[in-house]
């Protein structure tokens, strides 16, 4: 008797009270024309039926494999409980509320095999609560022209990270995992594959589609999510100081992070409820800022003029809030400590 063939691809769902959805998003998977995968759902302890439902579906396909979370692990820690069950030479990762073209596996496998990639990327399409399609979103076309120029991947390969596959042996060498934070961990784990990963294939015409909704995490605005943009940027500082990345990525780097916590300002100017804590996000702002590994006086030069050195991006809608943070704690002193 043959056992079963090699897994190519495993499919990684964390599950959280997706009841309106989990059918939509299964359905798609089980039905992928590529049928050498595995898909690993983890219920991280749903209260919807959410969980009986993976159960369903594993005991009608025995390519369905589910975890049942004892205690609730957010989605980050839950895909990694996936990549340590996985058994694919690739992992995919798709959330439990969106769903994904029929020839979406096979068109990413084909095109990583060919070009013997350790990432193969295709583009998303956003769905809106009215029934609106967005057109494809369009980083593809922004690391491909990167490629062309010689620019690294790591400064190109910035989110989307359901839309792609990736080699399972590179994550594992490198032990790659998602952080545990609320917000960001994709884009996190994002910088730390694009940083190791040596060819990535551009993929056409199969989609990947993100659901938009308001119970979605990113979503909710609350101190629990102010605070994993915070630890997100902290990551991304950590990250850059401990590898040997060039002064141009790493600027890249370190003022991405930096946009990703100074963008979220304007949000505390309608929550009355939040004006307390937002000197404290301001303050812990300045201390992770104050990591810079170079020389402070530029860095002091870039923040009092608002401006971000990330390509041409200039400056970003005065969302840099430094009026605020002078009257608040005496920002050149700290800088240039």
């Amino acid at each position: 008797m043959e056992g079963k063939p090699p897994v190519k691809i495993s499919i990684i769902v964390p599950v959280f009270n997706v009841i309106n959805y989990i059918h939509q998003c299964v359905d798609s998977l089980i039905n992928q024309t590529l049928k050498e995968i595995e898909i690993i759902l983890i219920d991280d302890c749903s209260t919807d039926g959410s969980g009986h439902v993976c159960d369903e579906y594993s005991q009608k396909d025995d390519r369905v494999i589910v975890i049942h979370n004892k205690t609730n692990l957010k989605q980050g820690v839950s895909r990694n409980k996936g990549i340590e069950k996985a058994q694919g030479e690739y992992l995919g990762f798709v959330d439990p509320d969106d769903w994904i073209d029929l020839d979406f596996y096979e068109k990413l496998y084909d095109s990583a095999k060919k070009r013997k990639a350790d990432i193969a990327k295709t583009s998303a399409i956003h769905v809106f609560p009215d029934g609106r399609f967005s057109p494809p979103t369009t980083l593809n076309r922004y690391i491909k022209r990167g490629l062309r120029e010689g620019k690294p991947l790591y400064t190109l390969i910035l989110s989307e990270h359901w839309a792609g596959v990736y080699k399972k042996d590179l994550i594992e060498r490198n032990n790659i995992r998602f952080p545990d934070i609320r917000n960001g961990q994709d884009i996190v784990f994002l910088m730390q594959v694009s940083y190791y990963a040596k060819v990535v294939s551009i993929v056409s015409k199969t989609y990947y589609y993100y659901r938009q909704h308001q119970k979605s995490t990113t979503h909710v605005k609350n101190i629990p999510y102010f605070e994993s943009t915070l630890q997100c940027f902290k990551l991304h500082v950590d990250f850059v100081n401990a590898k040997n990345i060039d002064r141009e990525g790493y600027d890249f780097l370190f003022f991405r992070g930096l946009i990703g916590v100074t963008k979220r300002f304007p949000l505390f100017k309608d929550r009355p409820d939040l004006l307390e804590y937002r000197d404290e996000y301001l303050i812990k702002t300045i201390g992770i800022i104050l990591d810079y590994k170079y020389d402070r006086s530029i860095l002091l030069k870039y923040l009092l003029k608002g401006l971000i050195r990330q390509q041409q991006m200039g400056r970003i809608n005065n969302s840099l809030p430094f009026k605020i943070a002078r009257t608040t704690i005496n920002l050149k002193r700290l800088i240039r400590k």
